[in-house]
């Protein structure tokens, strides 16, 4: 059955081309390796590879289930941080932002101290890494056992196999659904039967993609980032995020909210050195106190607001980007992770103002601990 007609579609791309190119220094969309859509996007083979490595499923034998190996393997997958390196696993919330509860993978932590949950996980992730148990039935036990986290099961399925199936967080994609009116839902809905179709439906965008885009060999991979990205893109439209403004000597240059807020925050970076070291910073040379150019600033303020997912690397509170109903609170701002170091790659985390005003120049683990303490409360 086709899900949307290509005319249809053709209208929606039009309409992502419309979203996209402003967010990308007015650059259209021409194909997945490039451009805004590639610096987004394309660093999930890079992180299934980097999981795969860590899950290791070949090493696994049927005589260490129930020992909990299998399970640490899992959770090691899913773990996934490295700030030096800007690089960290968002298709699993994961992080302990918002307490034990809320966290995707909570069960697999869980199993490490309940014997019968332990055995039960192992034996689940061996039948769907190792042997040839019916996908469908290895689903539906997973979903029963985990208290059917899709997230969490689907991005299991994406490891095993990148050509089939493909993460998912079902706000954001029943969002793009939604819009292209395919009547689809995924909220809510973890079972079997939706993921199968989740994964059918992206399967059939495809030829759309490639026929509206004129391109070829898109991916499954890439007909999720498009729903992702549409996604993304229709949230900040209505959010007043996406728009055309000026910014003092960038006068002249077209930006939506989220590029304002990086230049925003490049300015403000630019002003506490050139302060601290008393001198004036020329735009085009290094500052010895940042290691940047202007430019290269503003390209690793973007990569820390992608790698965040536009949240709070502190809270995981979403932020908000210059528009009309803004929360001034709310606007992103740049934090040196070691107060005492300086604002380079590695030391920059961007939080919500109210956060970096609170925080002050306290110790960045001390203060998580302190948040985790309120959150307690």
């Amino acid at each position: 059955m086709t899900i949307i007609s290509a005319s249809d579609f053709q209208s929606h791309f039009d309409r992502f081309q419309e979203l996209i190119t402003p967010e990308s220094k007015g650059h259209s969309f021409i194909d997945f390796t490039e451009g805004k859509i590639a610096a987004w996007e394309g660093y999930k083979p890079t992180l299934r590879q980097t999981a795969l490595a860590r899950l290791s499923p070949d090493t696994w034998s049927r005589e260490s289930i129930g020992s909990g190996s299998i399970v640490e393997h899992a959770i090691d997958s899913i773990e996934i941080q490295d700030n030096k390196a800007n690089f960290v696993n968002n298709l699993v919330f994961w992080q302990n932002r918002f307490g034990h509860a809320n966290r995707d993978h909570r069960i697999l932590l869980e199993a490490r101290t309940n014997r019968s949950l332990k055995h039960a996980l192992d034996a689940l992730l061996f039948d769907l890494y190792r042997e040839d148990r019916q996908e469908g039935m290895v689903f539906e036990e997973l979903a029963e056992l985990t208290g059917h986290k899709y997230p969490l099961i689907a991005y299991l399925y994406f490891l095993k196999d990148m050509t089939r199936f493909m993460p998912i967080q079902p706000t954001g994609f029943d969002r793009a659904f939604a819009a292209m009116n395919l009547g689809f839902s995924t909220r809510q809905q973890c079972s079997w039967d939706n993921y199968r179709r989740f994964n059918e439906i992206l399967l059939q965008l495809v030829p759309l993609i490639e026929a509206a885009a004129g391109i070829r060999n898109v991916r499954l991979i890439d007909a999720h980032s498009f729903c992702w990205i549409y996604a993304h893109l229709l949230k900040l439209e209505a959010e007043g995020a996406i728009g055309q403004t000026t910014l003092g000597k960038d006068a002249g240059r077209v930006v939506s909210g989220r590029e304002k807020s990086v230049i925003t925050m490049r300015l403000s970076i630019e002003d506490t050195v050139r302060k601290s070291n008393g001198q004036s910073i020329e735009r085009r040379i290094k500052n010895k106190e940042s290691g940047h150019s202007a430019q290269e600033l503003e390209a690793l303020l973007a990569e820390l607001l992608d790698l965040q997912g536009n949240r709070c690397a502190l809270t995981g509170i979403p932020f908000h980007f210059p528009g009309p109903d803004a929360d001034s609170n709310l606007l992103p701002s740049p934090d040196r992770i070691d107060s005492n170091g300086h604002y380079v790659r590695g030391n920059i985390q961007i939080v919500c103002r109210f956060i970096n005003f609170w925080k002050g120049a306290s110790d960045n683990e001390e203060f998580k601990e302190l948040l985790m303490l309120v959150r307690s409360v």
